[in-house]
C-alpha cells in the first residue's frame, strides 16, 4: 500500500530544529484545581495588603501604553532593597526569564554548562535549546547535606550554575564555599537563589549579592514566585556587576516585564515588615512538619528551602498517587537518583494536618 499523505501540519513539524523534536519538555508541576498543592513550592499566603492594593492603581493609559522597557522604578527599590545600585539590576519575566536572558548572553552551540545534580531541570532545557552541552556533576553526599562537587570548577564551562538552596534537596551551600567557586571557575558563576529567604530567616547569611562587587564574574538570581507570594505575576531579578547587566539588557525581550507585575513587585520589596513575616511563619510550619514526619520514620536532608525532600524508599510513587487521589499533590519524579524521593512544599497548618492524616492512611 502507498504510504499515507503527511498533513499539512506534520509537514510543518519536519522543518522544526531536529534538536528541538527530539528534546524532552521541561516538565512542570501539575496544576489542578480544588487540590492542596504541595507540589510547586509557592507561598501558601497571599500577597499583603499593600501588594494588592497596588492593582487598585492602575490606570487606562499603563495597559494601554507599553511599560517601561527597563522597569526602572522596580530596579530603584531593589536596589534599595538589596544593598545594590540600580545599574546592578535586571528585571525579568521570572527567574526562569533571567536564566533565558544568561543563556542567550553568554553561550553558543558547542559550550558547556556546568551544574551540581540533581537540581532544577530547567537548567538542562535551556542548554538544549541554545544548542549547549549541560555537563551535571553529582553532588557529594555527607550525611544530611549535599555538597558541592570538587571537580565542578573543572569542567571548561562558560556558566556554572548552582542553586542555593538546592532544588530538589533544599541544602544550603555556605558563602564561603560559593565565593571560593567563583574564584575558581574560569566563566561566570550563576548562584540562583530562588528559595535564599527560607536560609535567611534560620539566620544564615546565605546571598551572595553583598560580594557582587568582589567578584566581577558573579551573577546571582532571585525570584518573587516563592517567597513574595507572586508566581502568577511572574517577576525576577538578575544582580551582576553593571557592564554585564547593561551588555545583558541587549539580550532581553524589549517589553518582558508587564506595567502591572512591576507595580507589584515594587510594592512588594517596599513592603519588607509583611514579607519577613511570611518568610518566618514557612519556616515555623516547616519546622513542625519535620517533627510530624519523623513519627513516620522518614528523613530529608537538611532544608534551607521551603520544601523537604524525603526519603520514602520503595513505596514513593505509591504515597504520590494515594495522595493525588485524596486531593494533595506532591512532587515525585521517576528519575534513578530521585524515584525513591517525595518532594513536599511547605502549606498552610491546615494543608500539614491534613497531608499528615492521609499519610497515616498510606502509611
Amino acid at each position: 500500500m502507498p504510504e499515507p499523505i503527511p498533513s499539512r501540519a506534520a509537514a510543518a513539524v519536519r522543518h522544526l530544529r531536529p534538536d528541538v523534536i527530539a528534546m524532552a519538555p521541561y516538565t512542570p508541576g501539575e496544576q489542578a484545581n480544588d487540590c492542596i498543592k504541595l507540589n510547586t513550592n509557592e507561598c501558601p499566603w497571599p500577597p499583603s495588603a499593600a501588594v494588592k492594593a497596588v492593582l487598585a492603581t492602575i490606570v487606562d493609559d499603563q495597559l494601554r501604553q507599553y511599560p517601561d522597557p527597563v522597569a526602572v522604578r522596580l530596579r530603584q527599590a531593589a536596589a534599595a532593597a538589596f544593598g545594590v545600585t540600580a545599574d546592578q539590576v535586571l528585571a525579568g519575566n521570572g527567574s526562569d526569564d533571567c536564566l533565558t536572558i544568561i543563556y542567550r548572553g553568554f553561550l553558543v552551540p558547542g559550550d558547556r554548562v556546568a551544574c551540581p545534580w540533581p537540581t532544577y531541570g530547567l537548567y538542562e532545557t535551556l542548554a538544549a535549546l541554545q544548542g549547549v552541552e549541560l555537563v551535571p556533576v553529582d553532588f557529594r553526599l555527607d550525611g544530611a547535606q549535599w555538597r558541592l562537587p570538587e571537580a565542578l570548577p573543572r569542567q571548561a564551562a562558560k556558566l556554572v550554575i548552582v542553586a542555593n538552596p538546592n532544588n530538589p534537596s533544599g541544602t544550603v551551600t555556605s558563602v564561603d564555599d560559593l565565593r571560593r567557586l567563583a574564584d575558581r571557575v574560569e566563566g561566570v558563576l550563576v548562584v540562583d537563589e530562588a528559595y535564599i529567604d527560607f536560609a535567611e530567616a534560620d539566620g544564615r547569611g546565605a546571598s551572595l549579592i553583598p560580594f557582587l562587587d568582589q567578584h566581577p564574574n558573579l551573577i546571582v538570581l532571585r525570584t518573587f514566585s516563592k517567597s513574595y507570594s507572586l508566581a502568577g505575576a511572574r517577576l525576577g531579578l538578575l544582580f551582576a556587576q553593571a557592564p554585564i547587566v547593561a551588555n545583558l539588557a541587549k539580550v532581553k525581550d524589549s517589553y518582558n516585564v508587564n506595567v502591572i507585575t512591576q507595580a507589584l513587585g515594587t510594592a512588594a520589596l517596599i513592603d519588607r515588615q509583611t514579607h519577613l513575616d511570611q518568610v518566618r511563619r514557612v519556616v515555623l510550619e516547616r519546622a513542625r512538619l519535620e517533627r510530624e514526619l519523623t513519627t513516620l520514620g522518614w528523613h530529608w536532608p537538611e532544608s534551607g528551602a521551603n520544601f523537604l525532600l524525603c526519603e520514602v524508599g520503595d513505596a514513593a510513587e505509591r504515597i504520590y498517587l494515594g495522595l493525588k487521589e485524596r486531593g494533595i499533590l506532591v512532587r515525585w519524579w521517576n528519575k534513578p537518583a530521585l524515584r525513591s524521593k517525595l518532594r513536599i512544599s511547605i502549606g498552610r497548618p491546615e494543608d500539614s494536618d491534613r497531608l499528615l492524616a492521609a499519610l497515616r492512611e498510606l502509611a
